[in-house]
């Protein structure tokens, strides 16, 4: 029996003999081209700069699911590829460890300050017991030049 005798249906619809042998034909005449096809010589003759410049990166980037991709990265293989020694070598770490250290001084220096005020404040009352007379607490700064002290004193 002739494979083309009968109707058969081309993109869903009924098509002559005729019609399905040229379809037949076109089909066949496409594989035999593409088997023929050197792709790696196709491809050496691409110029791959102007391919990528026609490209829009961004409407690219906005396809990728950033969440999927990362999933199948392996961080800890990542991680060990990185050389801790030249990163450390441009670090500048003597001024991080001056800054540091010098934070953590200044922060020991106002605990130390606060602790001694507290020490002259418990003394200053305990003073004011002995002598039997009340503490009002430590004297306040001077106040502005005409201040309520320079009214008194005139």
């Amino acid at each position: 029996m002739d494979q083309f005798a009968r109707r058969r249906p081309a993109q869903g619809r009924l098509v002559s003999r005729s019609e399905a042998l040229t379809q037949a034909v076109a089909e066949r005449a496409v594989e035999l081209v593409v088997s023929a096809l050197d792709v790696n010589a196709l491809l050496d003759d691409v110029d791959v700069n102007a391919v990528l410049d026609d490209v829009d990166v961004n409407a690219v980037l906005d396809r990728i699911d950033l969440n999927h991709l990362l999933e199948q990265v392996d961080l800890n293989a990542v991680i060990g590829r990185i050389d801790i020694d030249a990163l450390a070598e441009q670090t500048d770490l003597g001024a991080i460890i001056a800054r540091s250290s010098s934070g953590v001084a200044s922060e020991a220096l106002d605990a130390v300050r606060s602790h001694t005020v507290e020490l002259d404040e418990f003394i200053a009352r305990w003073v004011g017991r002995l002598r039997r007379r009340p503490y009002t607490g430590p004297p306040g700064p001077p106040g502005p030049p005409g201040g309520p002290r320079a009214m008194a004193a005139s």
